[in-house]
């Protein structure tokens, strides 16, 4: 999945499609990437890999949420339907980001407190990340134009029409 590749921002020194970079969120800092990045990489590698977990993660919390209305088994259709409207969802894709760079943080053999962040606070930023990242997923999906990339969408979900006769 591609199209969010590049999407979303580090720290403003490249331009990001989107405007959002993540040291916009609290806790995040250049020197936080710097910090976890490991000796024999990159900080553009360290970047990348968090861009790309969190890609592939968007694409699997998508299609769930999808489905919870819509029953849309094909993989395409959902990552056509992510492609079409990423704009709507980039600030969910920006706070999975950041709650994956938290998970790279929490991960990393260089963290300390004096280095990068309190691994306490990188857990409750990367759990209050993902709390953030539900609820815009959510409200997000809700917009979604389903006539995208569908030409016949299933309806799935919990909804029930009711008639009532005086």
């Amino acid at each position: 999945m591609d199209c969010f590749l590049g999407f979303i921002g580090f720290d403003g020194t490249v331009q990001a499609e989107s405007g959002l970079y993540l040291t916009a969120l609290p806790g995040i800092t250049p020197d936080l990437l710097e910090g976890i990045t490991d000796d024999a990489e990159t900080i553009a590698k360290t970047f990348s890999d968090v861009e790309n977990r969190s890609s592939l993660k968007f694409r699997t919390f998508f299609l769930n949420e999808l489905n919870r209305c819509w029953n849309v088994s094909d993989v395409k259709s959902a990552e056509c339907l992510i492609c079409g409207h990423k704009e709507l969802l980039s600030v969910a894709m920006w706070y999975l980001m950041g709650a994956e760079m938290m998970a790279e943080t929490i991960g990393s053999e260089r963290t300390n407190r004096f280095t990068t962040i309190d691994l306490d606070k990188a857990e409750n930023l990367r759990n209050e990340y993902m709390d953030t990242f539900f609820r815009e997923l959510h409200t997000a999906v809700a917009g979604v134009d389903l006539t995208v990339c569908i030409k016949d969408p299933e309806h799935g979900g919990d909804i029930e029409v009711m008639f009532n006769m005086p």
